[in-house]
């Protein structure tokens, strides 16, 4: 009687510690997304990744009439309306860049992950970003630059789900709007150890007539982190010193 106890007792703590090595494995089962990626301009189209049929009737992006016009009425860095004598808000006035746009500036990024959170580090501005994983967002979020992110892990896939934006901020360098309805989903995903892949969702039916999608695909970085920022200062003199002789006629 007493080995038999003694055999149940033994078989009851093995089965536990299976159990407990399982949670284990699977609480560890996060997948690898360390180390420095370099962002790549100028657009998410998977057609057009170089943004050059931007705007034209080679465009394959739905836009509803007033997100074409707006689009068409600035003046952008990138795409067929490029131009040196930008109006690009966070060139001009050191607004936020937001998101997506922030990955298609040529800098690092890189995030931190831990259980609660994870943490995305921009070089850009030198920026941070924390969205909680497996969280809510709230029933009525305030517009904000960069709304209101929630993550979860799908697999080997890092999922960021954010709602609550506001509509000041461009989507690319080429000039896409977006209004205050914009839902967007990042999925992260490294496709191998030296390169990183995001695939967006772009829903925003106040600007275009239906969901559509893009892609990026960044390169791990062996540089590190150097300092960045937005100077109203700095602009001013590379305006006056720069770009203002550039457009003036010659005497």
């Amino acid at each position: 009687m007493r080995n038999s106890r003694l055999s149940s007792v033994l078989l009851l703590v093995a089965a536990l510690c299976i159990t407990c090595s399982g949670h284990a494995q699977t609480k560890a089962a996060v997948p690898d997304l360390s180390g420095n990626w370099l962002g790549s301009p100028p657009t998410f189209s998977i057609s057009d990744p170089s943004g050059n049929k931007t705007g034209t009737p080679q465009d394959d992006t739905p836009y509803r009439p007033q997100t074409l016009a707006k689009l068409k009425s600035e003046r952008p860095e990138s795409g067929p309306n490029k131009t040196f004598d930008t109006d690009d808000p966070r060139i001009v006035y050191c607004d936020p860049i937001g998101i997506p746009r922030i990955y298609v500036v040529p800098n690092l990024f890189k995030f931190v992950q831990t259980p609660n959170y994870v943490y995305m580090l921009f070089e850009y501005n030198t920026l941070g970003r924390q969205i909680p994983l497996n969280g809510q967002h709230p029933k009525d979020p305030d517009p904000t630059w960069w709304g209101d992110s929630v993550g979860h892990y799908e697999g080997d896939t890092l999922v960021i789900d954010t709602v609550g934006f506001n509509d000041k901020t461009w989507l690319d360098h080429v000039g896409r709007p977006h209004s205050d309805e914009l839902h967007l989903i990042e999925r992260f995903r490294r496709i191998d150890h030296d390169n990183l892949q995001l695939d967006l969702t772009i829903d925003d039916p106040k600007a275009y007539t239906k969901t559509w999608y893009g892609r990026k695909i960044f390169k791990l970085s062996q540089r590190d982190f150097v300092e960045h920022s937005c100077s109203m200062s700095e602009n001013e003199h590379f305006r006056k010193n720069i770009i203002a002789p550039t457009l003036s006629k010659p005497k």
